[in-house]
C-alpha cells in the first residue's frame, strides 16, 4: 500500500486534496504513508478490543472522512489504521480501485498471483483454541481493507520479501517499513495472526504465526536472525 501510494501519488499533497472531506487540512498523504498522521489505530466510533471483531461494524459502510480526526501530533509515529483505510481511500480516488493499483504496482512485480481480500474458506488454514476455530476478523471485507486485509501464503509473503529487498531496489519498496539503525522491518497482527518480515545484520527472516500471543511473530524473527548471526560468528 504505501509502495502503491509512493509511486503513483504526489506524497507531499494534503490528504485534503484528494478527499476535501477529510477534517486535517495538513495532513499528507506522505504522513499515511509512514504512521505519522497524528490519527489513531482506530477511530473513536469503533471499539479496539482484542476479543471482539472491530471491524465488523464497518462491513458494507463507507469509510466516514469526518472521523479523521487527530490523536497525537503529526509527524509522531503512531501505527494507524485507520490512516491506512485512508490511503486506500485516496488510491480509491484516483485510480478506482485501491486493491487493482496494489496489484499493479506490487503484487505482480513480486510474483503474487493467489492474493485476495476474500479468500475462499476451503483454502484458509484456521487456528484454534482449546480445540475450536478462531473466527477471522471481517477486516477484509469491510471499509478498512485496505489497512491489512489481503490475505495470500506464507509461500507469498516469502516472494514479497524477496521483491522488496532485492539488492538495487528502489527505497519506495521499504518505504512504508519500520527503521532502526541498519535494521528494517514491517509486522502486522489480525487477531489470531501474525506476520512480520524483519532485515538485520544481513540477515532476513519471514515468520508467519497463528493461534499465538501478541508479538509472537516479531519475537520468532528475532530469534532467528539472533541465532543465523551467532552462526555465522562461530562458524568463522
Amino acid at each position: 500500500m504505501g509502495t502503491t501510494a509512493w509511486l503513483t501519488l504526489e506524497v507531499k499533497r494534503p490528504v485534503a486534496h484528494y478527499l476535501p472531506a477529510v477534517p486535517d487540512a495538513e495532513m499528507t498523504v506522505a504522513d499515511l504513508v509512514h504512521h505519522t498522521s497524528g490519527l489513531p489505530r482506530l477511530p473513536a466510533t469503533m471499539r479496539d478490543r482484542q476479543f471482539g471483531d472491530p471491524y465488523r461494524v464497518s462491513v458494507g459502510v463507507p469509510l466516514e472522512l469526518t472521523a479523521a480526526t487527530l490523536a497525537t501530533p503529526r509527524g509522531q509515529f503512531v501505527n494507524s489504521n485507520l490512516g491506512y483505510a485512508l490511503l486506500g481511500a485516496v488510491l480509491d480516488e484516483v485510480h478506482g480501485d485501491w486493491f487493482a493499483a496494489v496489484r499493479q504496482h506490487v503484487l505482480e512485480p513480486a510474483g503474487i498471483s493467489s492474493a485476495g481480500l476474500a479468500p475462499a474458506q476451503a483454502g484458509r488454514v484456521v487456528p484454534k483454541l482449546f480445540g475450536r476455530a478462531i473466527k477471522p476478523w471481517a477486516l477484509g471485507e469491510s471499509s478498512f481493507a485496505a489497512a491489512g486485509g489481503v490475505g495470500s501464503t506464507f509461500e507469498d509473503l516469502y516472494r514479497y520479501a524477496n521483491w522488496a529487498l532485492e539488492p538495487g531496489a528502489g527505497h519506495s519498496r521499504t518505504v512504508s517499513w519500520q527503521r532502526e539503525g541498519a535494521s528494517i522491518w514491517i509486522n502486522g497482527e489480525v487477531r489470531a495472526a501474525g506476520a512480520v518480515i524483519a532485515n538485520a545484520a544481513g540477515v532476513t527472516a519471514a515468520v508467519h504465526t497463528l493461534a499465538k500471543t501478541p508479538h509472537a511473530a516479531d519475537a520468532i524473527a528475532t530469534a532467528l536472525i539472533e541465532q543465523e548471526v551467532r552462526s555465522a560468528r562461530d562458524g568463522s
